[in-house]
């Protein structure tokens, strides 16, 4: 018998400055392998995957889905994410669900579910991302604003962008085992692994195709 349940996620993360990888089953981490790297996350991104699947002793046709993280981030991390899980996923027939680092900041905050909270992304050029929880469940989508523009916030305000919004302190870390238990429950359909965009178009190339901006 093998050291872990199935099924087995493998969750990715590649929109900041961290790059992280961990593979989990329903119950406990079996590998997880993450380095602030700040640049450089094609390059780092395949051997980290495959030190995290030796290190749990299986191989890509063993994995039921990955997780892969949508951002908010930088254009070019988002890009690595993605573009690695799907193109692993492909040949293998793995299904592939995108959660969105609000999600996960609020779910490493509250793992008993039962905290208001809001989670915040530092989205530069004075804005930010929010989304408001409560006991577990999201009280809207993802909305972009000024900071001083939100008001009545919950005491608990969690992400890159908490500092922003009064917070003692901010932290803007994906944790990739969460990420993966996150994925466990979620479906390709309700959470797509697509971007996170939250800005309209930056700049338009020629014949008028739009140039988005991740962050």
């Amino acid at each position: 018998m093998p050291p872990f349940n199935y099924p087995l996620v493998l969750g990715i993360d590649t929109t900041a400055e961290w790059c992280s990888a961990a593979l989990v089953d329903d119950a406990k981490i079996l590998s997880l392998r993450s380095q602030k790297i700040g640049r450089g996350h094609a390059e780092l991104l395949a051997d980290m995957v495959q030190d995290v699947l030796t290190g749990a002793g299986v191989t890509p046709n063993d994995i039921d889905k990955i997780s892969v993280c949508v951002g908010p981030g930088s254009f070019t991390g988002l890009r690595v994410g993605l573009s690695f899980a799907k193109g692993l996923a492909l040949p293998h027939n793995i299904p592939v669900v995108g959660l969105s680092a609000l999600e996960i900041w609020a779910a490493s905050s509250d793992p008993e579910h039962n905290k208001a909270l809001c989670a915040a992304a530092d989205v530069k050029r004075g804005q930010i991302l929010t989304q408001m929880y409560k006991n577990g469940q999201a009280l809207h989508g993802p909305k972009l604003s000024s900071a001083d523009a939100l008001s009545n916030l919950p005491k608990v305000i969690v992400g890159g962008g908490a500092k922003l919004l009064g917070a003692a302190s901010a932290s803007a870390y994906i944790c990739p085992a969460i990420l993966a238990w996150l994925g466990l429950e979620a479906s390709p359909t309700d959470h797509p692994a697509e971007p996170l965009y939250h800005r309209p178009p930056d700049a338009k190339l020629p014949g008028g195709k739009a140039v988005l901006a991740a962050q």
